[in-house]
């Protein structure tokens, strides 16, 4: 709410309730990073607040506009205000070209070349350092659980505007 300005955005309970009862997976990789010392909470903690975050329902305009700091150095655009320093808002961008896209994100960053963030509901979240946030939606999914059409959209745009990093 804060960051995109809205105070519409919401957590879908009945989604957080749903990635709870099936987040078998999760809960799993939780207590095995537990086990070795990388979880500093409790997993029960750790995924509860993780299960909302996934359920937060918002528009591809909120998303875009949540994600404006992030092409913004770290700062609020809309206020100037740091919301995190510029180099955690880098390595942020990094996490996001190479994680992204779960087991797709390596084919994102070389097909999109732009940091990006997907969501199990068909959203894409993509930054372009310095120029713009960007939000996508279409629920269809690929076979790496990523929107297939907002993908090959995002693609379409990056190479139009030359924005990928890998671009000659």
């Amino acid at each position: 709410q804060f960051l995109a300005d809205d105070d519409t955005i919401i957590i879908d309970r009945e989604v957080a309730a749903s990635e709870r009862a099936t987040g078998y997976r999760n809960f799993a990789l939780a207590n095995y990073m537990k086990s070795f010392g990388n979880l500093d909470h409790e997993p029960e903690l750790a995924l509860g607040i993780y299960f909302h975050h996934c359920a937060i329902a918002m528009s591809c305009r909120q998303l875009a506009m949540a994600g404006r700091f992030l092409a913004n150095g770290g700062r609020n655009p809309a206020t100037g205000l740091s919301v995190v320093s510029t180099e955690r808002a880098r390595r942020i961008g990094a996490l996001m070209l190479t994680c992204g896209h779960y087991d797709g994100s390596g084919d994102f960053a070389f097909r999109v070349g732009i940091p990006g963030k997907s969501g199990v509901g068909g959203g894409i979240l993509g930054i372009v350092p310095g120029v713009a946030s960007l939000a996508v939606w279409s629920p269809g999914l690929n076979e790496n659980g990523n929107s297939k059409l907002g993908s090959i959209a995002l693609e379409k745009l990056a190479r139009m505007m030359n924005w990928s990093i890998f671009a000659p």
